[in-house]
């Protein structure tokens, strides 16, 4: 009889730690939920005489995000050159065209160069927007992307 209540007692322990093994790893998927909003933005043009059409402005941004934008320049359409700068700049108000610079300037040189791509970990403002400045006289096509992430327990 001993032996019986041994095995009945093992077999029930296994089933409660299997339960709580499986418990525990939907509990950990479950806090890797995330909120993701991404999109692309029109191209613009840019070159050195351009100075008005070159700034873009991503969608608004209401909570703590880690965010990814990259800008790729074309070689096609308008765009006969690949090199051009940007500088990313926040806004902590939903109106006022207060905008503070966080990154310096970045000079993008080519179809796939990583400098093309800026991530903003744990960003708490509610605007961002980049001024794009072409390198040289030749029109460089840009189109921005952007990913913009939360998780849940943020």
């Amino acid at each position: 009889m001993l032996f019986i209540r041994n095995t009945e007692m093992n077999n029930t322990m296994k089933k409660v730690i299997a339960i709580l093994a499986v418990l525990f790893l939907v509990m950990g998927i479950y806090a890797q939920r995330a909120t993701i909003i991404y999109g692309s933005l029109a191209a613009i043009n840019v070159d050195v005489s351009n100075l008005t059409a070159d700034t873009v402005e991503f969608p608004p941004i209401q909570g703590e995000y880690d965010i990814s934008l990259q800008f790729i320049p074309a070689a096609y359409g308008d765009g006969t050159e690949t090199s051009f700068s940007y500088v990313v700049y926040q806004s902590n108000s939903d109106a006022d065209a207060v905008w503070t610079a966080i990154t310096s300037s970045v000079n993008v040189t080519s179809l796939t160069d990583a400098d093309a791509i800026s991530n903003i970990t744990d960003f708490k403002g509610l605007r961002l927007r980049a001024i794009c400045a072409g390198a040289s006289a030749d029109t460089c096509t840009v189109t921005p992307y952007y990913v913009y992430k939360k998780h849940d327990k943020e």
